[in-house]
């Protein structure tokens, strides 16, 4: 088995459950999208080797989420289906970050060859996601789960707080939305205006992590949560 994930993106129900099937008879892990908002929830939420975009979906099209994948999401690389003859179409899903096109209708022999060698070159998600994660007065270790303070004093996390912590010290620099952290770290969809989860758990995990890393959040009204790295 390949144990890799492949997100399938797109509207046309006939071409989508070929694909499943095909990728699924490969040995892929698959996960289907009808249109563009799914296929954006199974990113933010799910982890993905590989997208595999129809340029036009409902929602939001092929050409969008590359712009967004290129911001939340760049180590996810992938390849966009154009219909025959659109060459303004492969330009553009190229330059959006695109790793390869592929045109329908399509070969399954080279719709496979192209994943990939797309994966080939893409670098692993667990080496990616297992690098040790550093913070004031501690580290944050992703493969073991284990969160310690400088001296190797363990700091007793939850496996949410384990999660948020993580996710902010994976994205520095950046105000995040706290609809983006219930999607990536709860994996809801949900108005932030309704529940107190991020806001409860964040005063939690600071009140674990030392007032130096504490430090490091900033709260910017209206907006969401930072974590600055060089605070």
């Amino acid at each position: 088995m390949n144990e890799r994930c492949i997100l399938v993106a797109e509207d046309d129900a006939p071409i989508r459950q070929a694909l499943t099937d095909t990728l699924t008879g490969a040995g892929y892990t698959v996960l289907a999208a009808e249109d563009g908002r799914r296929a954006l929830e199974l990113l933010l939420t799910r982890e993905v080797d590989l997208a595999l975009l129809d340029v036009n979906m409902p929602q939001l099209t092929g050409f969008q989420l590359l712009k967004i994948m290129s911001k939340e999401c760049p180590g996810i690389p992938s390849i966009i289906l154009t219909a025959h003859g659109e060459e303004r179409e492969r330009v553009k899903g190229l330059e959006l970050g695109a790793d390869d096109y592929v045109v329908k209708p399509f070969s399954i022999a080279e719709l496979l060859a192209r994943i990939a060698a797309v994966l080939r070159r893409a670098p692993g998600r667990q080496r990616a996601a297992g690098a040790t994660l550093n913070f004031p007065g501690g580290q944050l270790n992703p493969t073991t789960r284990s969160t310690t303070q400088t001296d190797g004093t363990p700091i007793p996390l939850s496996e949410k707080e384990f999660d948020l912590f993580r996710y902010f010290l994976s994205h520095p620099n950046r105000v995040i939305p706290q609809e983006e952290l219930l999607l990536r770290v709860w994996g809801i969809s949900a108005d932030p205006g309704k529940t107190r989860t991020v806001p409860v758990t964040l005063t939690r995990l600071r009140e674990k992590i030392g007032p130096a890393a504490a430090a490091c959040f900033e709260n910017v009204r209206g907006r969401g949560y930072k974590w600055n790295e060089h605070a």
